[in-house]
């Protein structure tokens, strides 16, 4: 979905801004001042992500402020960090749209959003699939147990398999611990 449709339809009521991609951080915090301020000659390629965050909100003085940026799944760590702390503003809002699954780090981000089109998600993510997952381990367990059964055709082959494997997997651990997991 593109954002840019909804930023067309709020740019007359509010104060918007729409990037197309929300990286890097730097470079949008610094367009974005450029877009609020009155001064489009001043030099910010020297400041930090906090200096500019600090300026953005000097600049903004308390006026709501929406953020509209496609393609939230590409956003690195260090660009979700930046965002997050923008959005812990009360006058600065994101809307944001995203077409894929997107890295774990930046999920804890994306739980502070309020989804506009849940059904949309659910349905176009299959949120509303069956898990299958510990089915399928019963299965594997009781195939592996069968074909166990099939190979231990005797007490003391079923006693001298497990035994064996008991010490593989000690031995096993005992080599990663003292191995490391490098």
């Amino acid at each position: 979905m593109d954002i840019h449709n909804y930023y067309q339809l709020l740019r007359d009521e509010f104060l918007c801004i729409y990037f197309n991609e929300p990286v890097p951080v730097r470079v949008r915090l610094m367009e974005s001042i450029y877009y609020l301020s009155d001064d489009k000659n001043q030099n910010l390629s020297n400041r930090t992500i906090a200096e500019l965050h600090g300026k953005l909100l000097e600049l903004l003085k308390g006026k709501r402020l929406i953020i509209l940026f496609n393609n939230f799944e590409r956003l690195t760590r260090k660009a979700m960090q930046a965002y997050q702390n923008l959005n812990r503003e009360d006058n600065i809002h994101f809307v944001c749209s995203f077409s894929q699954y997107f890295k774990p780090e930046i999920y804890a981000f994306f739980k502070t959003f309020d989804l506009v089109n849940r059904e949309d998600y659910e349905e176009n993510l299959g949120r509303k699939e069956v898990n299958i997952t510990y089915s399928l381990y019963a299965i594997v367990s009781i195939v592996c147990f069968l074909i166990y059964l099939k190979a231990a055709t005797s007490l003391a082959m079923a006693s001298l398999l497990i035994g064996g494997t008991w010490f593989a997997l000690i031995i096993f651990r005992t080599l990663l611990y003292v191995g490391g997991k490098s």
